[in-house]
């Protein structure tokens, strides 16, 4: 395996060594990630699961800079609605939820899922980052960090990081140690293919952009799911679920569908939610689910373009949504 492939040999028939490193209080589909993820054992070794961090209110600041720094011309809608805001609103929310209680929600959530689950062969759980990195040059030390760089020293074997939230945890792992560059392939969900002229306000990308462009450096084994063209493909309905997700674990992800915070009327047609995250687990199932091809690196800019990078990484183009339901459903009404 080089750097020039992350994706490798075709290895269906081999068993991965996993981390997930998630927001898992963030969003609905973390949840269902970490749960096909450890029902898929006889593909994937969850040697552990790390609490990302995260918080709202940093990333409509850096919706603000980027307004700002590119002057007129077209918005997304979440710059729109940053842009709503008067200062006290973004003060307020920078002040009411702090990045390190984000990372203990997500914890927390991380330790229900995997209590309900796999409550007797239970992966080891670590906390992650209390703040974002502000400068390459400085991590941000973490009990995630120190469990990352020991996995990825402890055996000849890749060990693979699926990153499902912001990077900050595992740029930081590579700033401390950046000895396992060559150990570790990142995969990760996140905003517009690095072609595309597009703004790309994905929350996992600009959150922590520092952490962002440093697991797209030269150096890394990289992976990148985008998430709008690709993993947005992966959405599903509450009737679908109803019809297909059996089982008790079922039952879980239906009443998380249900209690979704971020979504309104779950229940009114035509309503759906993308997966994003069950993109980077397609891929370490079987990677013939998510077609890849390499193409040159990449770096964001603090406008929020995608500039041409050095080095190369793996970029996804495609995802197979009927072979990753099936299987995730499959799984589901199996499990015990």
């Amino acid at each position: 395996m080089t750097r020039a492939s992350a994706a490798g040999p075709d290895f269906r028939n081999e068993r991965r060594r996993v981390v997930i490193d998630t927001d898992a209080a963030n969003e609905i589909d973390d949840q269902f990630a970490i749960v096909w993820a450890l029902l898929a054992s006889e593909h994937l070794d969850v040697v552990a699961i790390h609490a990302a961090p995260y918080a709202h209110g940093p990333y409509l600041a850096a919706l603000r800079r980027a307004i700002a720094e590119r002057g007129d011309g077209p918005r997304t809608g979440f710059e729109e609605l940053a842009n709503g805001l008067t200062e006290e609103q973004l003060q307020r929310s920078l002040e009411h939820e702090p990045v390190a209680a984000g990372m203990e929600r997500s914890f927390d959530e991380i330790v229900r899922i995997v209590d309900a689950v796999a409550p007797s062969d239970r992966p080891t759980l670590r906390r992650g980052a209390t703040r974002l990195m502000t400068d390459v040059r400085e991590p941000v030390g973490s009990e995630a960090v120190d469990n990352l760089i020991a996995l990825a020293h402890g055996s000849d074997d890749p060990l693979y990081v699926a990153v499902l939230g912001a990077p900050t945890n595992v740029a930081s792992a590579l700033v401390t140690d950046p000895t396992i560059a060559d150990k570790i392939v990142i995969v990760f969900v996140a905003g517009y293919p690095t072609a595309s002229p597009h703004v790309d306000d994905s929350f996992n990308l600009v959150q922590d952009l520092v952490a962002t462009n440093r697991i797209f450096a030269p150096d890394t084994r990289l992976v990148y799911i985008p998430g709008h063209q690709v993993a947005v493909t992966l959405s599903v309905s509450l009737p679908e679920l109803l019809a297909h997700a059996h089982g008790p674990i079922g039952e879980l992800l239906i009443d998380l569908y249900l209690s979704n915070p971020l979504a309104a009327a779950p229940t009114t047609p035509g309503h759906s939610w993308v997966m994003w995250d069950l993109a980077p687990i397609a891929w370490l199932i079987d990677p013939t689910w998510i077609a890849t091809f390499e193409t040159a690196g990449a770096q964001l800019t603090t406008a929020h373009r995608w500039n041409p990078g050095a080095g190369r990484i793996t970029e996804a183009y495609r995802v197979d949504r009927r072979a990753v339901y099936i299987d995730l459903f499959d799984r589901l009404a199996s499990a015990p």
